[in-house]
Order: C-alpha cells, then sequence, then structure tokens
C-alpha cells in the first residue's frame, strides 16, 4: 500500500510539473504568469535539498496567474519548467519585475547532481548579483530540448506581487530601451515641476510652493526607490542606505502632502491653526515611528499599514477639499479632482500589492499617473492662484496709489487751509503783541510820571520835615516824635516808590534767575534795616552765626522775598513785637526764616495765604494789594527753592525759605518767569 501510494504521489507531481513545463520561443518575450508552482514557507526553514523529497514535491500549487501573493511572513518557493527548443536562443533572462523584492535566490540544477545558487535583491550588493539590473534578472544557460526545472526562494517585507517574465537577450535590451525612455520622460517632469515650484517658491516666498517642492522631491525619490534607480545607479554597493532613503521618503510624502493640502485650502490660519498644525504633527508622528520599526525590526506588516493610512488620509483630504468647495472655495474643486484620481491609483496599488488583482502594465503604474496628475494639475493650480493673487495685489496697489494721490490732494488743500489759518493766527499774534508792546510802553511812561509826580511832593515834605527837626528845640518830645515820624513815612514811601514802581524791579522777574555767590547774612541784614523803616518800635534782629559765608542764589530775587516777609511781619504785628530774621544749614542747601511773635494767621486763612489778590482777615485797613506772599514765592521758586508759613493763633508766624544747594528748578522757574512778570506789570508792584 505505501508503494502504491508513493507512486500516485510521484505520477501526480510528474503530472504537475507537466502541466507547469514552458516551451520557450525562438526569441522575444515569455510571461511565465500561468506556468509557475507555488510553495509557502511560512518559518523559512526549507531548503532547496528538501524540495525534492516526494511529499514537499507534491506541496507545490499550479498557478494561474502571474504572482499576486501580496504581503508575506517568511519565504516563498517558485517551481518553474523550462524547455528550449535546439533553434531557440541559448541564452535566456529570467526577470522577477519588481526592484522592491529583498532576497531572491535562484537555485538552477547541475548536471552532476546539486544546485547552482545565484542571488539578487535590493538587500545585495549589486556586485553579488547575476546580472547587474535594478530587478531581479538572471541569466539562463539552458540545455536543448531538456526541460529543466528551476526553483525560487523569494523573501521581503514588500509585496510579492510582480510579473514574472523570461526574454530573450535582445528583447530584453530592445525593453529596457523602451522602459527607460518612458521613466525618463516620466523623471523629467518631476525635474521641471521641482525646478519651477522652487523658483516661484524663491521669487514669492510663498510657502504652498515650497511645500509643493518638497512634495515633488520626495515623490521623485520614491519612484526612484521603487524601481531600483537609487539601488542601481547611486548606491549599488550600499543596499541598507538605498532602502533607508527610500523608505524615508515614502513615509514623508504623506505629512507632506498633508501640510500642502491644508496650506493651500489655508487652514494653518486662525481659526484652524491648531488643528491643521495637531493633524500634520500626528502624520510625522506616525511617519517617523513606522520607518523606524521597518528599517530596524524589518516587520513586513508595516509596509500595508503605512498604504492604509495613506488610504485614510487621502479620504480625509477628500472630504474636507469637498467640504471646502461646498462652501464656495473654488480652489479646493480642483484639489477634490485630483485627489480622486491620486486616491484611485492607490487603491488599485493597493489591490495589486496585496493580491487581490494581477499585475499589469497599467496597475502596476496606476499609481505613479495618479500623482503625476496629482502633481501637474495641482502646479497648474498654484500658479494660476499665484497670478491670480499677483493680479489682485497689482489692482489693490493701483487702489492705494489712487486712494494715495486722492490723499496727497486732500493734504495739500488741508494743509493750505492750515496755512492760510496758522498766517492769519499769526497775524492776530503779532497784533496782540504789538498792542501788548504798547501797553507795556505806556506802562512804563506812567510809572515813571506817577514816580516823578510823586517823588517831587515826597522831597518836599521830606525837606520841610528836616528842617524843621532842625529848628526845633527838642523841648517838646510829641513834637520831636512827630518829626521823626514824618521823616519815616517820607523814607517809607521813597523806599515803596523805588522798589515798586522802579523798572529794576520788572526786570529781575522778565530776565529769570541769574546765580551768583552770595552773603546771606548781608541779605538778612538788608531786609531787616528796610522792615527798620517801616516799623513803629519793633525789635528787629538778625542771626546769621549758622550760615555759610556765600551760597549760590540769585541775590536781587532773595532779597526782594526777604524784604516782602520781614515787611509783613513789621506790618501786620503790633508796635513793640519782636521779628527776627536768621537761618542755618540744612541737608541739600540752607533754610533763611523770618519769625514774629505777632497774633499770628488765622488757620482759615492758611490755605489761601499765597493766592493772588488774597488778603487776611487780619489785614484790617492796613494798605496792600495781596500779591506780596504770591511773587515772594514765585521768586524762591524761580531759584528751585520753596517758601512755607507756619502759624497759630496767638502764637506768631513763621516764613521758612529752602533753598538746595544745586538748584534743579532754576530752568523750571525761568520758565515761570514770564508769568510772574507779567503778572506783576498787571498791578504795577512786585513788593507789597
Amino acid at each position: 500500500m505505501l508503494r502504491l501510494f508513493l507512486i500516485v504521489i510521484l505520477c501526480w507531481a510528474g503530472q504537475s510539473a507537466a502541466w507547469a513545463e514552458v516551451r520557450l520561443p525562438q526569441a522575444g518575450e515569455v510571461s511565465l504568469g500561468r506556468h509557475w508552482e507555488l510553495l509557502r514557507d511560512p518559518q523559512d526553514a526549507l531548503t532547496v535539498e528538501q524540495l525534492s523529497r516526494p511529499e514537499i514535491a507534491a506541496a507545490f500549487r499550479p498557478q494561474g496567474s502571474p504572482p499576486a501573493l501580496g504581503y508575506v511572513k517568511g519565504a516563498v518557493w517558485l517551481r518553474i519548467t523550462l524547455t528550449r527548443p535546439a533553434q531557440a536562443a541559448p541564452v535566456w533572462l529570467l526577470q522577477l519585475r519588481s526592484a522592491l523584492l529583498d532576497d531572491v535566490t535562484l537555485f538552477l540544477p547541475q548536471r552532476g547532481g546539486g544546485y547552482e545558487q545565484r542571488v539578487a535583491g535590493d538587500r545585495q550588493p549589486v556586485a553579488g548579483r547575476d546580472v547587474n539590473y535594478r530587478s531581479p534578472v538572471f541569466r539562463l544557460d539552458l540545455p536543448a530540448d531538456q526541460p529543466v526545472t528551476l526553483y525560487l526562494r523569494v523573501r521581503s517585507t514588500s509585496t510579492l506581487s510582480f510579473p514574472l517574465v523570461v526574454w530573450s537577450p535582445e528583447a530584453f535590451i530592445s525593453f529596457i530601451g523602451t522602459e527607460l525612455l518612458l521613466f525618463g520622460l516620466f523623471y523629467a517632469a518631476h525635474l521641471v515641476l521641482l525646478i519651477t515650484s522652487v523658483w516661484f517658491y524663491w521669487v514669492t516666498r510663498n510657502i504652498s510652493f515650497g511645500l509643493f517642492s518638497l512634495t515633488v522631491l520626495a515623490n521623485l525619490f520614491i519612484s526612484l526607490g521603487a524601481e531600483g534607480f537609487i539601488y542601481q545607479y547611486l548606491l549599488p554597493e550600499w543596499p541598507l542606505a538605498s532602502e533607508t532613503l527610500y523608505v524615508l521618503s515614502w513615509f514623508s510624502v504623506t505629512p507632506l502632502g498633508i501640510m500642502f493640502t491644508m496650506h493651500y485650502h489655508g487652514l494653518f490660519a486662525p481659526p484652524w491653526r491648531r488643528s491643521a498644525v495637531g493633524f500634520s504633527l500626528l502624520a510625522w508622528g506616525v511617519a517617523l515611528v513606522s520607518a523606524s520599526w521597518l528599517l530596524l525590526g524589518n516587520v513586513w506588516w508595516i509596509r500595508p499599514m503605512a498604504l492604509l493610512w495613506g488610504i485614510a488620509i487621502m479620504v480625509i483630504q477628500l472630504i474636507v477639499a469637498t467640504v471646502m468647495a461646498w462652501r464656495g472655495q473654488k480652489a479646493a474643486r480642483v484639489l477634490v479632482f485630483v485627489l480622486v484620481l491620486l486616491l484611485g491609483g492607490t487603491v488599485l496599488r493597493l489591490a495589486r500589492n496585496v493580491g487581490w488583482i494581477e499585475p499589469g502594465s497599467f496597475v502596476d503604474n496606476a499609481n505613479y499617473l495618479g500623482m503625476v496628475a496629482f502633481l501637474l494639475i495641482m502646479n497648474s493650480a498654484i500658479s494660476w492662484r499665484y497670478t491670480d493673487m499677483r493680479a489682485e495685489k497689482e489692482a489693490a496697489q493701483a487702489e492705494a496709489l489712487r486712494v494715495a494721490h486722492q490723499a496727497e490732494r486732500d493734504l495739500e488743500l488741508k494743509v493750505a487751509l492750515r496755512t492760510q489759518a496758522l498766517r492769519d493766527a499769526m497775524a492776530q499774534v503779532e497784533a496782540s503783541l504789538s498792542l501788548e508792546r504798547r501797553a507795556q510802553e505806556e506802562q512804563r511812561q506812567f510809572l515813571s510820571t506817577v514816580s516823578h509826580e510823586l517823588r517831587t511832593p515826597l522831597a518836599v515834605i521830606d525837606a520841610t520835615a528836616q528842617n524843621l527837626d532842625l529848628d526845633d528845640a527838642h523841648d517838646d518830645p510829641r513834637t520831636s516824635a512827630r518829626y521823626q515820624k514824618i521823616l519815616r513815612a517820607t523814607q517809607r514811601l521813597t523806599m515803596l516808590l523805588n522798589d515798586s514802581l522802579h523798572e529794576d524791579g520788572f526786570e529781575l522777574l522778565r530776565h529769570g534767575s541769574r546765580p551768583s555767590r552770595t552773603s546771606l547774612p548781608d541779605l538778612l541784614e538788608d531786609a531787616a534795616a528796610a522792615a527798620r523803616l517801616l516799623s513803629e518800635g519793633h525789635q528787629l534782629e538778625v542771626d546769621g552765626s549758622r550760615l555759610p559765608e556765600a551760597i549760590l542764589c540769585d541775590a536781587s530775587l532773595l532779597r526782594l522775598a526777604l524784604r516782602t516777609l520781614a515787611d509783613n511781619a513789621v506790618k501786620y504785628t503790633p508796635v513793640g513785637s519782636r521779628v527776627v530774621l536768621g537761618g542755618r544749614l540744612v541737608a541739600e542747601g540752607v533754610e533763611l526764616e523770618v519769625r514774629d511773635n505777632g497774633p499770628g494767621i488765622d488757620p482759615a486763612d492758611l490755605p489761601r495765604i499765597f493766592d493772588r489778590f488774597y488778603r487776611g482777615q487780619n489785614a484790617g485797613q492796613k494798605p496792600g494789594t495781596g500779591l506780596g506772599l504770591s511773587l515772594a514765592r514765585r521768586m524762591v521758586e524761580m531759584q528751585g527753592g520753596t517758601l512755607a508759613l507756619e502759624s497759630m493763633p496767638g502764637q506768631g508766624c513763621r516764613a521758612r525759605i529752602f533753598l538746595p544747594s544745586a538748584q534743579p528748578g532754576l530752568q523750571a522757574g525761568n520758565q515761570a518767569s514770564s508769568q510772574a512778570c507779567n503778572q506783576a506789570s498787571e498791578m504795577g508792584a512786585v513788593n507789597v
């Protein structure tokens, strides 16, 4: 029974081998799509010697279509039987038309027994290949009219879906010429797109052109790697480097495409910016992880998952483009069309890669056709968009130029009107200044006249009083006191005329502060002497022992301020009151004071005591205009100092002047001098 079973198995295997046998023509191309047998080896444990065992030989299954095995774990064995007629060419070439097969080994039987091994695949250096070509090609020296059974062991993380062809050398060379011509046109289109998009980006700095350039470049390297041109021409001795460059390009094209389409839609602008950036980062993360896993782990299922991920991304992009087109974005309509083409080509390629449909010229290149359509149409779309944007920009520039010209004309008219208004205002100012100068001149003339008219009778009174005093025998003390009172009154009037109606008083305020080294004790003595002329039995004391010999200040302004304070102390205190003028050196300056022991100032009057024209309740019938303290404070402030009054009812009054060693307020005081001068000019008095 066992012998009978073995005989049946051998007969079935022989019939199977005979069914798969191919008789070659004299020359040309022979497709082996229906003339090969398959044995799966998931554990990659079989050897070619084990294939001759009856039970393993019987496990080969005839196939009726080109290899479309999809993504396979382990290895697969292909068994092919060829017969060369005597009149046919002696040398033939066996091609597995896929440049992404990792490891392909041909086992060719020898006459003396055993098998000759020949290797190919993108994990093998080109120097170790049987034929130096980008896809696995093996040279076959077949005997005439004798069937030869060949074995092929294929291992790959890429798809095992590929045409299986036998060529005569002349037909293979002719096929290569045609194929290289077509690929040359394909890559030339990529280069043209790449150059134009880079140039547009360089000129416009538009990010869409930059992203499109990177997408074109990535797709160019994908095609070069998928078709084996990188392996054959660029890195023939570095298969792992060639594989790495291809894988990185393949996984980067999806996030680049995402970024390009989203920027094309304007989704990187608010309010979609955060979502667009997040989705782009997700795509880049998936790409980097998948590429690293495939290169380092050599995991076979990464490739189909990456294809599914790419299709899912394209579906999402298609949905977004459809929504944007439905919302009225014209540019999105073009993107919907090209995404449909690209998605169709990718789906056909996935179906071919997983073995759902047979390999073929159209199916094998459907993905390339979709990508070329996408790149060509989108290049035109963004170019047209740039042209439209440029036309809009030129129109906007023309409108802006028109508006600028109109604004210039309006501005010229406004400038002319304002200039005329300014001229009118300047004429009014000149007229006002002329009127003011005339008024000031008339005021000076009036003051000179008044001063002259007052000095004449005053001189007569003074001379008469002096004569009366000289002729008096001084027998009557009351009469002598009256003569002295008349003399003091005339001296007081003379001093008031000199201080109030003299032109120098106005010049002090008009020209501002003029600091010089000044002796403060001398100024205190001067103020006391001036106050004595107005006093009636007051006790005037000067204490300058604690003052420095000299400081930098305006002596004229400070003299007038001190005289004002001393005169007020004499004027508003009873006969016999004590008035002390003194000072001391303090931090950052000096402090001068004039204090008395009179009735003081009412608390209700203190907040307004420095207001112009304000007079306190204790002024009574005493002459004055209420400008003295206001002008005294301004004279001190013009030197960078301060003037303050302290008083309690019944406890006298204390006036304090602070002058800094360095006087930062001089400039500000000078700016206030003009206003003070005007105020003094209006009232005709400086020291009241």
